[in-house]
Order: structure tokens, then sequence, then C-alpha cells
């Protein structure tokens, strides 16, 4: 059974490199970047704001089957600030320059959907797995072991899933759909998930 294993921050490229190649075709990221002939280096570009940033927050990737599939997240512990959001914009507006609009659109909507009402929680940003590792079970398995750390710390999961078919795989593991739809202008939508604490789960106060 393939081990699941914690990202080093000097791994940072090959963690760009899964990213990138997992979501060329994702339906939000072709609305971002909607040149498919751009979209590689913009991906690409995206991915290094957003990991070295997640790093640099505190936040957490792990990985699987020698980086055939990659999560990246926040622990309970340690979620977003409205200064490290405002950041990450600076970030995504320098480096994609005119392709960084939609970029920027599509963090602003996640950043404002967040809900402030949630208990303590583990933050899922981004999981997938790269053309030709998909359909094997990888990424159940690390969303399995986020599970488990939030378990640990007796903490929910939040996330969103980009498109239906991702929906119905949360959902099969349990996560349940958290609110309405946000919707990208003129373009997809994505799907609140959420996973209660252990300790509501069990049906305890």
């Amino acid at each position: 059974m393939p081990t699941i294993s914690r990202v080093a921050e000097d791994r940072v490229d090959t963690l760009v490199d899964v990213y990138a190649q997992a979501f060329f075709d994702d339906p939000v990221f072709s609305w971002i970047f909607p040149d498919p002939e751009r979209r590689a280096e913009a991906n690409r570009r995206f991915f290094t704001v957003i990991v070295e940033s997640t790093f640099a927050g505190g936040g957490l990737a792990l990985q699987i089957e020698d980086f055939s599939a990659a999560s990246l997240f926040y622990p309970p512990s340690v979620l977003p600030t409205a200064q490290d959001h405002a950041d990450v914009l600076a970030r995504l507006e320098k480096e994609l320059d005119d392709q960084a609009e939609r970029a920027v659109a599509f963090m602003n909507l996640l950043n404002d959907n967040h809900p402030r009402n949630l208990p303590p929680h583990l933050y899922g940003t981004y999981l997938s797995a790269v053309p030709g590792q998909q359909g094997k079970g990888l990424g159940t398995r690390l969303k399995m072991a986020q599970f488990a750390l939030a378990d640990g710390a007796d903490a929910g999961v939040y996330g969103e899933a980009s498109c239906l078919r991702n929906l119905a795989l949360y959902e099969r593991l349990g996560q349940i759909r958290l609110g309405e739809a946000i919707t990208l202008e003129g373009g997809p939508s994505l799907y609140p998930i959420w996973r209660p604490q252990a300790s509501k789960r069990a049906g305890k106060s």
C-alpha cells in the first residue's frame, strides 16, 4: 500500500508540477485561464504563489505514490488571515500580469464565501491526482488522511469541490453540501462542503 508522506518545503516545485498538470482541464481553471496555449505556464505561476503562501502561513501538504497525487490544506490551528489573503492577491497580480484578473476574482470569491461562523476546522484547498493516476483512489486516501488529522483535533473539515464529480466523491466520503454553490461570473460553480467534528458526529454536546 503506498505511503502518504508530508511534503517538505524544499519540494515546492514538485508540488506545483502536480497541480499545474492536475488542474489543466479543470472547469474552474479553464475559466480562470481560458487560453489553453498559455494555461500550463499560468497554472504554474498561480500554484507557485499558492503553495509558497500556504507553507509561509503554516499550511501543510501531503503526497502519495511519488507525487502521483497531493493535497494542500491549512490545519485546524492555522487559517489564512486577511493580510495573508491580501498578500496572495498582490503576488498573483505581479506574477500573472494580464492573466491576473480572473485569478484574483476567483480567490476573492472563495475568501468572501468562506463561512465565518464555523467551529475550528481544517481547510482543504487543493487536492488532486496527476493525469493517468486519477480514479485509482489516491485522492480518497489523501482526503481520509485529512479527516484523521481533523478528528485528532476534534475539528471539522471545510473545502470547495470544483466540479460535480468531485462533489459526489466527497459526499460518499461523508462530507455534506454547505450553503449555496459559489458561481464564477459567466463560468462554472464550486460547491462548499463540510464534515462536522468527531464529537458532533458522535452526537455529543
